[in-house]
Formats: structure tokens, C-alpha cells, sequence
């Protein structure tokens, strides 16, 4: 029988630990016809401090979806073209084709992802999983593209301290009759301490939206084009609590969007969205270029529209400064509509140096339900 000193088990330890860190997985095509089975197996192989090579030059064809979890201390090395798998109905339970669960990912590199969106467009089918679900803390992703997401293309659920830069999203339909619709470029809830910065967008939907449980988001040097733009909610649908905090968009801008920024809640609904900042934000051409409602409303979802319209989230401590640019002319909307709820009106509000130079035919500013309004030149 032989004893081991404290100080052995520590040096072997040491070694085991430097050499699980020293592990690399070099994704490669699998013989079974679906690249998926080879990404899993390289994930389960490294995901305890190893490291994933996408190689650069090589095309992985996904035929199931990619979900990893336990994830620790993983490195990412993303510099592949992976096709997501041809549009199949039987996608739709799933809740995303590119999942990634775990502390300290680092995933980086000049890849990309081409969702194979068309024929979802062409099927006008919204119910594709989305393309990249990362349940990430303490974690970083950044550098690569997604190119014709079948619905949304990142779901920022479950996260906390983690950045999101340097992306490049393009998703537009081939075929004009059928729009890429429902493909959100990043949708944020349950997190804290986000950061997402320096990307390009061009999209069908929000460039944007931040759903419940949001506390501690910066959004900064995004330019979105053909987008919803940069939206907080909806919330509280159905008369749900939803909370929502301490968000910041700085120095972002929007191209021929629909909406600008943005904050909407449903009738009925319960909870608070509390300290917002939109700060030097480019908008040219939008339709809405500064829109806030209580009284939001999907008509493909009609029968949630009908909660207490006179009650909605309370909506409070807003700032909005240096807005500027100009307002799309073919819808007719106001440049300012802040549309409160009389049980839940919204307060202190802090409007400053918004320059959108109008169209010949934009309506005057709307401030209904938010006190202290007739102090706001914006409102008069």
C-alpha cells in the first residue's frame, strides 16, 4: 500500500488541472452527415477549461441543434462557416439550434453562421428556434456574423457580466413578398450587467428588445438598419409583473427603422421600468422616431389587448439626450409620443436637445399622462 504526502496530491492535482486547460478539440466533419454530432462531441470533450477550434476555411452542415451546458473556463476559437439545418417544422420545440450554458466562455473569431432563414420566410412560419442562446456569466462573445437568421438571431436569457461585441448581423429576405419578419437581433431578459457594443445590423425586427428581469444593460455603437430599432419590452402582457432597470443605449444608430427608441407596455400590466437612458442616438429617416406607450397592443396576439387600459407598469426616471436626425414622411407620426396610462402616469422624465428635423407633414408632439409635462418644452 503506498501514502501520498499533501504535497504530492497538490502536485498531481496541479497537473491534472494544466492538463485538462491544455486540451484542444478540433472540430471536424462527421461521418454521420450532421456536423451538430461532431460540435456536441467537441464541447463535451473541452468543456471543462479546454478549448473548441472552429478551423478557419471549413464549413460544418448542422442537421440537429448544438447544446452544451457545464461549461468552465471554455475557449471558443470560431473562424468556421456552420449552415443551420434546412427549414423543418420539427425545429420549433426546440429553444435554440446553437445553445451554450456555462461560466468564463470566450467565443471569438471571424465565423460565420448562415441560418438558412428563406425557407421560413417563404412558409411565413415565426416559429423557428432562435440562432445563438448563450446561458452565459462572466463570459464574451465576439467578431463573428449571422447571416439569414430563420427568426431571431441571439437570446440574452439567464446571463450576467457578460459582453456581446464587434458582431456583424444580415438578415434580409430574397424575396421581397415574403419579409424576414419576428428576426430580432438581440433579445435581452432575466440578465444583469450586459454589455452589447460596436455591431452592425441589418434586420426584420427589433435591432433591440429588452423583455423582464433586466437590471444593469449598456447598449453602445450599434448601427441598425431597416430595423424595429431599440425597444424596451413589451412587458407586462396578460397582466404580468414584469421589472426592468438601470439601462443605458449611448451612441447608437438607426437607419430607415420603424421605430427609434422605444418603450411599450400592455394594458393591464404590472411591474416598473426605472432609470433609462438614451443618450446621443442617430436616427435618420424613422417613422416613430421617440415613441412611449402604455397602451401597446400586437394584433396577432388581440386577445391580450384587452387589460386595464387606465393601469400598465409605472414608467419612471427616463432621460432622453441628443436625439437627432429626421423623420420618415410617409407615415405621418410625431416625432415625440409619450402616451401614459391616468392610473399609472409616467414621471420624471428628463427630455433635452432633441433635434429631428421634421417632414412637411408631421403631426405635433404627444405628452398625454406624464407629469410634469407642462414644464417639458418638447410637450408644449
Amino acid at each position: 500500500m503506498h501514502f501520498f504526502g499533501t504535497g504530492a496530491i497538490a502536485s498531481f492535482l496541479l497537473l491534472a488541472t494544466a492538463a485538462q486547460a491544455a486540451t484542444v478539440c478540433t472540430v471536424k466533419t462527421s461521418s454521420k452527415g450532421d456536423d451538430a454530432v461532431s460540435i456536441n462531441a467537441a464541447f463535451e470533450s473541452c468543456k471543462n477549461g479546454g478549448t473548441v477550434v472552429f478551423p478557419a476555411g471549413a464549413t460544418f452542415n448542422m442537421k440537429s441543434v448544438v447544446s452544451a451546458s457545464g461549461l468552465k473556463g471554455v475557449t471558443v476559437k470560431f473562424d468556421s462557416t456552420v449552415n443551420l439545418p434546412a427549414y423543418n417544422t420539427a425545429f420549433a420545440k426546440e429553444k435554440a439550434y446553437f445553445y451554450l450554458a456555462g461560466d468564463k466562455i470566450t467565443f471569438s473569431g471571424k465565423g460565420t453562421f448562415y441560418g438558412n432563414g428563406q425557407g421560413w420566410y417563404n412558409a411565413a412560419n415565426k416559429n423557428a428556434p432562435v440562432v445563438f442562446k448563450p446561458k452565459a456569466s462572466n463570459s464574451y462573445f465576439g467578431g463573428f456574423t449571422i447571416k439569414q437568421a430563420p427568426r431571431a438571431h441571439f437570446s440574452v436569457n439567464g446571463c450576467s457580466n457578460t459582453i456581446f461585441e464587434n458582431l456583424t448581423i444580415n438578415t434580409v429576405s430574397s424575396n421581397a413578398k415574403y419579409p424576414a419578419k419576428n428576426t430580432d437581433a438581440f433579445d435581452v431578459s432575466a440578465s444583469s450587467d450586459i454589455t452589447i457594443r460596436n455591431s452592425n445590423i441589418v434586420n426584420g425586427d427589433d435591432c433591440i428588445a429588452v423583455n423582464g428581469g433586466v437590471n444593469g444593460l449598456t447598449v453602445s455603437g450599434l448601427t441598425c438598419t431597416g430595423s424595429h430599432g431599440f425597444s424596451v419590452g413589451s412587458l407586462g402582457k396578460d397582466g404580468k409583473t414584469d421589472v426592468v432597470s438601470n439601462l443605458k443605449f449611448l451612441n447608437n444608430k438607426c437607419i430607415d427603422c420603424q421605430n427609434g427608441v422605444r418603450i411599450k407596455t400592455w394594458p393591464g400590466g404590472k411591474g416598473s421600468v426605472t432609470g433609462i437612458t438614451f443618450d446621443n442616438i442617430n436616427l435618420q429617416n424613422a417613422e416613430n422616431p421617440i415613441l412611449i406607450t402604455t397602451h401597446y397592443c400586437d394584433n396577432q396576439k388581440s386577445s391580450s389587448c384587452t387589460g386595464n387600459d387606465a393601469t400598465s407598469l409605472s414608467i419612471s426616471d427616463v432621460t432622453i439626450n441628443n436625439v437627432y436626425g429626421t423623420v420618415s414622411s410617409s407615415k405621418k407620426k410625431s416625432i415625440l409620443s409619450i402616451d401614459c396610462s391616468t392610473g399609472t402616469p409616467c414621471k420624471n422624465f428628463n427630455l433635452s436637445n432633441i433635434k429631428i428635423t421634421a417632414a412637411s407633414n408631421t403631426p405635433k408632439n404627444v405628452c398625454k399622462n406624464l407629469s410634469g409635462s407642462s414644464s417639458i418644452s418638447y410637450c408644449k
